[in-house]
C-alpha cells in the first residue's frame, strides 16, 4: 500500500493460506465496493500455490501485503492483522466468499448511525444454494442466541476497532475451529452486536470449509463454549447438551419425554435468569419460546396433539409475534398437524 496513503476508515481483513482457486473472485469482490474508503489487508499464512503470486497480479494502491515466513493458522494470523490495523472499522472477508457491492458501505453507514453498537454482521446467502442465513438483528436476542450457537457469520462482520482496543479484545487460540463463535461471547458482554438485516455476503460451501474438514473438533469446541456461558452466564453445570441443543428428537427417547425435558430445561434457564438477570428479557424467553415451537413443530409427525401441547404451554406465551419468522413456522407447523 502506498505510504502517502491517508488512515483510511475501514481496514478489509482477509488471511490466506492456499486460496488460488477462489482467491480472485474474493479480492475482486472487495476492490469493486461502492464505498473505497478502506486497505486491503491481506495475510498470507505460508501459502504454497499460486495465491501470493495472485495477489500480487493487482496494483491497487489498497492493497496491503503480509507474508507470514511461515503457516501460523488462522487464529494468529487473525490477531497479527488485528494489531496490525489503525482504522476505525474492520471487517472480516475469507479468501473464498463474495462480499456484494454495498457490503461495506451498508456496513459503515449502520455502525456510523449506531456508534454504541460494536461489531454487526449481516444475512448471508449459500452459494448455489437457496438457503440464507438469517441470524437476529436485535443484540439481546443475539446475545441469547450464542446460548445455541453463534449468531454472526464470520466472514460478514464490521468491527469497531476502538472498542475492540479497549476490552483488549482477540481470539483465542484455546478455541481453535471456534474461534469466532468464542469472540462474539466474550464481545457481547461489553457491547452490543447487530446483525443487517440484509444479504450482503455470499458465503462458499466446499469441501475444504473447517465446518468440514475438522466437524468433530468443532462440535466439542461448539459444545465448550456452550457449556461456558452456561456456567458462567447462569449458573449452570450441564453435561446434556442435546437436550440443550437439538430440537430433533434423539432416537433413544420417546416423543413425549424429549418434550418433557425440553419444556422443563427451558423453563429452568428461565428461572436460573430471573435470578441473576444476565440476560435482558422479554428477548431471553423470546428466544427460548422460538426453539421450543421448532421442537414441536419438527417432531410433531402430523399429530394435532403436539400443537395443543405447544399452544397452552408457557413458552408459547412468549412468542414474539412481532417477528415474521415466528408465524411462518406456527402456519406450517399448524397445518402439517391438520394435515395428519
Amino acid at each position: 500500500m502506498d505510504k502517502n496513503t491517508i488512515n483510511p476508515k475501514v481496514t478489509v481483513l482477509m488471511p490466506v493460506y492456499n486460496g488460488e482457486k477462489y482467491l480472485r473472485e474474493a479480492i475482486e469482490s472487495i476492490l469493486n465496493q461502492t464505498f473505497t474508503d478502506f486497505e486491503f489487508l491481506i495475510i498470507n499464512d505460508g501459502s504454497t500455490d499460486r495465491s501470493e503470486k495472485i495477489i500480487r497480479s493487482y496494483t491497487d494502491h489498497r492493497i496491503r501485503l503480509v507474508n507470514n515466513e511461515e503457516n501460523l493458522g488462522v487464529i494468529d494470523s487473525l490477531n497479527k492483522g488485528l494489531n496490525l490495523v489503525t482504522s476505525k472499522y474492520i471487517a472480516r472477508m475469507d479468501a473464498d466468499d463474495i462480499s456484494l457491492p454495498k457490503r461495506l458501505s451498508t456496513q459503515v453507514k449502520f455502525m456510523d448511525k449506531h456508534p454504541e453498537i460494536g461489531a454487526t454482521g449481516t444475512w448471508v446467502k449459500i452459494m448455489n444454494k437457496k438457503e440464507t442465513i438469517k441470524h437476529f438483528s436485535n443484540s439481546e436476542k443475539i446475545k441469547t442466541n450464542l446460548l445455541f450457537g453463534s449468531s454472526i457469520v464470520h466472514p460478514s462482520i464490521l468491527i469497531n476497532k476502538e472498542k475492540m482496543d479497549k476490552y483488549n479484545i482477540k481470539y483465542d487460540k484455546n478455541y481453535k475451529h471456534g474461534e469466532d463463535y468464542e469472540l462474539w461471547t466474550r464481545m457481547i458482554k461489553y457491547f452490543p452486536i447487530s446483525n443487517i438485516k440484509k444479504v450482503l455476503l455470499l458465503y462458499r460451501v466446499h469441501d475444504s470449509n473447517t465446518g468440514k474438514t475438522n466437524s468433530e473438533t468443532q462440535r466439542v469446541i461448539s459444545n465448550q463454549i456452550k457449556k461456558n456461558q452456561l456456567k458462567n452466564n447462569l449458573d449452570i453445570d450441564f453435561l446434556d447438551i442435546t437436550t440443550h441443543q437439538s430440537v430433533y428428537k434423539p432416537k433413544d427417547l420417546d416423543l413425549e419425554e424429549y418434550l418433557d425435558k425440553k419444556e422443563n430445561w427451558f423453563d429452568k434457564l428461565i428461572q436460573q435468569n430471573n435470578k441473576l438477570k444476565f440476560y435482558s428479557e422479554p428477548e431471553f424467553s423470546q428466544v427460548l419460546s422460538q426453539r421450543w415451537l421448532k421442537t414441536c413443530s419438527v417432531n410433531s409427525n402430523h399429530s394435532y396433539k403436539i400443537w395443543k401441547r405447544f399452544w397452552k404451554s408457557d413458552l408459547r406465551k412468549k412468542i414474539d409475534w412481532k417477528e415474521f419468522e415466528n408465524w411462518k413456522l406456527s402456519v406450517r407447523f399448524l397445518i402439517k398437524c391438520l394435515m395428519k
